[in-house]
């Protein structure tokens, strides 16, 4: 076994390696080897603390380094690294080649000055090569309450002391988001490389949908252009290849606020409507679809979203003003309505709908739901109690 620093005639063997390693590990195909491609022409990049791994004179392994920071409570800066992606060869993972290839990088780099290093991984994996996780060390995570634990975020002085007792939060690099923000290029870029197969499977971080933050499953993935799956977005929020409404952030804060309740069964909590906003506003910044520069989200600009919205306003129901709608699933607002003496479901659990949630002055809310048939009007409670029909009209 030998390690030795990476040269540029590694370059693609070591991200087709990269690929080999990550795919659909962490998600569906992966994004690594781009993510290295990109950032060796980084400022942040530290070519110094870039290794490859040797097993009889065959590529198995790699790491990378890059410069980061600690935003301190007084707003300044502390100098911090973080490394990856790591990678090891499928044929050689879990022998040890993975932890001998880390615990060497980290005895270089605390060579070389580095004080500590924050990192988004295992900390089942990671504690046997010295991390911790972070906030047991006084270091957030940027996204996550300040008091929280966060499990998957760890940490480790490689310099004693060196923070001090500083406390401070963790901003993931930018260039760790590369192919997110340049989608097109990514895809050029990965089409270099034999195809293989996305898919959702056991072991993989739970997947969200990356515009509304829904859990995704292989039952509800969105679509591509060409009617395959998308694996980034839910198919109430992708299909086609294009958003199904074109949304500004704000917006979709507003219609997912409507689900607190279903969150705080969920969670434990209990949040009002507008706390749970201010929780949304704090992680669709995160998310794909907000990351992505304006020009480079490919929206849909639906026909029918402002008829609907014309013809709702044109029902001339009192308190009721609808200014946008939003693809809603039918299981989320299918209520079960008094009818004669029976309670009645008039909307398909499977089927997708323009709606919303419009509040009242009286504390109870309007809902509304649209097809190409009808449009159905209810009223209820907060908490979804009590709904009853205001108007069923036959389009």
């Amino acid at each position: 076994m030998k390690i030795r620093i990476e040269q540029p005639q590694d370059y693609r063997e070591v991200e087709n390696l990269t690929r080999e390693a990550f795919w659909n590990v962490y998600r569906p195909g992966c994004v690594e080897h781009y993510v290295l491609n990109q950032y060796r022409n980084h400022p942040d990049f530290i070519p110094e603390l870039d290794f490859v791994m040797e097993e009889d004179g065959r590529i198995i392994g790699h790491v990378m380094f890059s410069k980061a920071q600690i935003i301190k409570g007084d707003g300044e800066a502390l100098p911090a690294w973080t490394f990856g992606p790591i990678s090891i060869h499928p044929d050689y993972k879990r022998k040890g080649y993975g932890l001998k290839l880390l615990k060497y990088a980290l005895a270089q780099a605390a060579s070389h000055g580095v004080g500590v290093v924050c990192m988004e991984g295992n900390i089942d994996f990671y504690k046997h090569a010295g991390f911790v996780v972070a906030s047991t060390m006084g270091i957030h995570y940027h996204g996550e309450p300040q008091d929280a634990e966060v499990p998957y975020f760890l940490a480790q002085e490689l310099i004693p002391g060196y923070l001090n007792g500083i406390e401070g939060t963790y901003h993931t690099p930018k260039p760790y988001f590369v192919a997110d923000e340049n989608p097109e290029a990514f895809l050029a870029y990965d089409a270099t490389f034999p195809a293989k197969e996305k898919a959702l499977q056991d072991g993989q971080l739970p997947q969200f949908c990356q515009s509304c933050g829904m859990p995704l499953s292989q039952e509800i993935l969105g679509t591509d252009a060409d009617g395959s799956c998308n694996y980034d977005y839910c198919m109430y929020c992708y299909k086609d290849g294009a958003f199904t409404g074109d949304f500004t952030m704000e917006e979709m804060v507003d219609y997912c606020s409507m689900f607190v309740d279903e969150y705080n069964k969920n969670t434990g909590q209990q949040l009002t409507s507008c706390e749970y906003k201010d929780v949304l506003r704090g992680y669709y910044p995160m998310l794909k679809r907000w990351r992505l520069p304006q020009n480079c989200i490919p929206h849909a600009h639906h026909p029918m979203k402002q008829v609907f919205i014309d013809e709702v306003n044109a029902l001339g129901i009192e308190g009721l003003h609808v200014t946008n709608l939003y693809v809603l699933q039918g299981s989320f607002i299918n209520q079960p309505y008094r009818l004669n003496g029976n309670e009645v479901k008039l909307l398909d659990d499977n089927a997708s709908y323009w709606g919303t949630q419009i509040e009242k002055p009286d504390g109870n809310c309007y809902g509304i739901a649209c097809d190409e048939r009808y449009i159905l009007v209810s009223q209820y409670g907060k908490d979804g109690s009590n709904p009853e029909i205001v108007m069923l009209k036959k389009r």
